[in-house]
């Protein structure tokens, strides 16, 4: 990016400039506070659109100089890369000309070269990578594991794992190695080794006299012969076992039959006395006349028997009874209650002596009753038990010579079966053994092949030969550049970790990083093609460093390697044009406001 003009007005201490850029090399002096940091700052702010010193757009308007209303900032930067203008207004609102348009990723370190050395390792290496044009996505890597012979199919299933950093890929490469070791294990029975797994195979199967195939055929059938064997037996023990059963529950019905059909003549002997006490309780109740006398039926009914009673007596006397045709009906509901109630003009009984000879009436029919139906049931059990002891007592099965045939045939069926699976083992053992191996190999490439990944995934694989692309070339310019310059030169490792000789970077002195800073930037702006940088204070080397330093861009900018360098120093003067090398000019910055310009055409011309 080559800069040809850089106009700025009211832009923090930079209050007005106005620089034509004649050579690619610009040193620009001033004392301390004269505005040169302020424009380093408005050249970032102007072409990354970076706010260096405030961290917000909204306090964008601290940008602008004290006691001004604005600030501008102007760069023409040629027809390739376009021109850059941005105003701040009083309100702090940016105004950018160039808004939309993407900056070149490299353009905050070569306008700030400390700021490389402070990235964090993996923004770093990230960084080198798109400087470098080194791809980086799933693609790419897949396509390096490819190179390295490796399987399509587990590459397609570790890639997506990338997203999280070649790290889990590395740890599910070497999980599923693991897996296999595991499954190479359960198919031998073996603990898993590299050596060992290469080409491993079971020890051969021993012989056996005779055909395998026919032989378990012969088992078979002896094992089937042998089965029905058995089945009948266990259909004879079942069938033994209910027999057995069977009688003893005949043995114990006939014991139970026995002793109830015994009871018969004691049972006899209890309903004749019970009937007797039926026919007693009944004499009693009759003689005390049956009735409630307090009850209102009962009351009214005796009333009427002996009125009735005493009519027919009358009738009687008078001799006229056999003349009234209702008086037989009568005599014969008297005759009927006096058998139920007894004489309707005695004196009625005593209620409780009714209650108590009823209830007595009550219990005394209720032994009757059972004692009927304990004598039908004895009668019931003398006629059965005849039965049973008329009938042919059943034979007893001999269980225990079932039992023990059984066994037998049961232990020659399993010893027949046992020959079975030993003579399929062995008919199939060829095929077997070889599909053993078959897995087992299977399980040893994939073993290997996740192994190859995982080494692939590590620090020392892929990402070592993609640094290793990436720091070549990158070390190689800084060493060229260190040479021209005469200084040691820094070199990035694989860790990312910057030393310059054997020491890191946060060990070098302040002058020590600046060159460090200085040779990255060029080196970052060569390989990005941008071929612009700014230098800022460059009055940290000493007299001889800083003529190196000019000397060192000059020779850049004579082979074509950097278009435009910006350097600032604090000087007490602005070095006279005939003193600086080829390609510099010289200007002298005061109180914010570009003084003069001295080149090295203006040199020749004065001479």
């Amino acid at each position: 990016m080559k800069l040809h003009h850089i106009h700025i007005d009211n832009f923090l201490g930079a209050r007005t400039i106005d620089l034509p850029l004649v050579e690619p090399i610009n040193l620009i002096a001033g004392q301390n506070g004269a505005g040169k940091s302020s424009l380093r700052d408005a050249i970032s702010f102007a072409l990354a659109a970076d706010l260096c010193r405030v961290s917000k757009k909204g306090d964008a308007a601290a940008l602008i100089s004290e006691g001004a209303s604005a600030a501008c900032v102007q760069i023409e930067a040629g027809a390739d890369a376009g021109n850059f203008e941005v105003h701040i207004s009083k309100a702090g609102k940016i105004t950018d000309h160039a808004a939309g348009r993407e900056p070149n990723a490299a353009l905050p370190f070569v306008l700030d070269p400390a700021r490389f050395a402070q990235l964090p390792e993996g923004d770093r290496r990230t960084m080198l990578f798109g400087l470098l044009g080194i791809e980086t996505s799933h693609k790419a890597i897949g396509e390096r594991m490819t190179r390295r012979g490796l399987s399509a199919e587990k590459i397609a299933a570790v890639l997506p794992l990338l997203r999280a950093g070649f790290a889990a890929g590395e740890k599910h490469a070497k999980e599923l190695a693991s897996q296999s070791r595991g499954a190479w294990k359960a198919v031998t029975g073996e603990t898993y080794g590299d050596k060992k797994a290469e080409g491993w195979a079971p020890p051969p199967f021993a012989a056996l006299a005779g055909d395998p195939a026919a032989l378990a055929e012969n088992a078979s059938a002896r094992a089937n012969e042998i089965g029905e064997q058995i089945g009948a037996l266990q259909q004879a023990l079942g069938a033994a076992r209910a027999m057995r059963e069977a009688a003893q529950q005949r043995a114990i019905r006939i014991e139970r039959l026995r002793d109830q059909a015994g009871m018969v003549e004691r049972i006899k002997g209890r309903l004749a006395t019970a009937e007797e006490n039926v026919a007693s309780c009944r004499a009693q109740l009759s003689g005390a006349g049956s009735e409630d006398p307090k009850a209102p039926g009962s009351y009214l009914l005796r009333g009427l028997a002996a009125s009735v009673q005493s009519l027919l007596d009358e009738a009687e006397k008078v001799g006229v009874i056999d003349s009234l045709p209702s008086a037989t009906r009568a005599s014969m509901h008297i005759s009927e209650y006096h058998k139920l109630h007894g004489d309707p003009n005695a004196e009625p009984a005593d209620p409780a002596r009714l209650a108590e000879l009823r209830h007595a009436m009550q219990t005394a029919e209720s032994g009757a009753a059972n004692a009927r139906r304990d004598l039908t049931a004895a009668e019931a059990a003398g006629a059965e038990l005849a039965e049973l002891e008329k009938a042919a007592k059943p034979e007893t099965p001999k269980i225990e010579d079932i039992e023990t045939r059984l066994a037998d045939a049961r232990r020659r069926h399993a010893d027949w079966q046992a020959d079975v699976q030993k003579y399929l083992e062995a008919a199939g053992a060829a095929e077997r053994r070889a599909q053993q191996i078959a897995d087992a190999a299977r399980h040893h490439a994939d073993v290997q092949q996740w192994s190859a990944i995982a080494d692939a995934l590590s620090p020392n694989g892929i990402q070592a030969e993609m640094i290793a692309e990436a720091l070549d070339p990158l070390n190689a310019r800084l060493a060229e550049h260190a040479a021209l310059a005469q200084w040691q030169p820094p070199r990035i490792g694989a860790d990312m970790a910057i030393t310059v000789g054997s020491r890191l970077y946060g060990l070098l002195s302040e002058s020590e990083r600046w060159r460090a800073d200085a040779l990255l930037a060029v080196t970052i702006a060569q390989l990005s093609g941008l071929r612009l940088v700014v230098l800022d204070r460059l009055d940290v080397l000493d007299a001889t460093g800083r003529e190196d330093a000019l000397f060192w861009l000059s020779d850049v900018a004579e082979a074509g390697q950097i278009d435009t360098a910006i350097v600032l120093a604090t000087l007490k003067a602005a070095p006279p044009a005939q003193a600086l090398p080829a390609h510099i000019a010289s200007h002298w910055i005061d109180r914010g406001t570009l003084i003069a310009t001295h080149t090295n055409q203006q040199a020749l011309e004065a001479a």
